[in-house]
């Protein structure tokens, strides 16, 4: 058998593996889906060392980012506790706290 035939028989064996290894399976979801304008965050006090008593730490599909919330309820104040929320940023002064930006949460609740 000559070199150009075993490469055209190798190279065809390749394509045919190739092929055989796509998967149709569908692909399960970590995470069930959210309405538009809602996120699955975090609440810590992990910084409040600097200033930033309560945080929401989330991830906006981008990057993770974390919000100070105003007037957070006293139920929401538990260091780990995971929350779904929805929220619009505000231009209250965020005080001594670097770590994220103030927003009014919208709604919020316990996930």
């Amino acid at each position: 058998m000559s070199f150009s035939a075993l490469m055209v028989i190798v190279s065809a064996l390749c394509f045919l593996l190739l092929l055989g290894c796509t998967s149709s399976k569908p692909t399960t979801k970590l995470q069930p889906e959210l309405e538009e304008g809602k996120y699955i965050g975090l609440i810590t006090n992990e910084f409040e060392k600097d200033g930033c008593p309560w945080l929401i730490q989330f991830n906006d599909g981008m990057e993770d980012k974390y919000l100070i919330p105003i007037q957070l309820e006293q139920d929401f104040k538990k260091n780990g506790l995971k929350v779904v929320f929805s929220f619009h940023y505000s231009r209250i002064s965020q005080g001594n706290c670097q770590m994220g930006q103030p927003a009014v949460l919208e709604e919020i609740k316990q996930k």
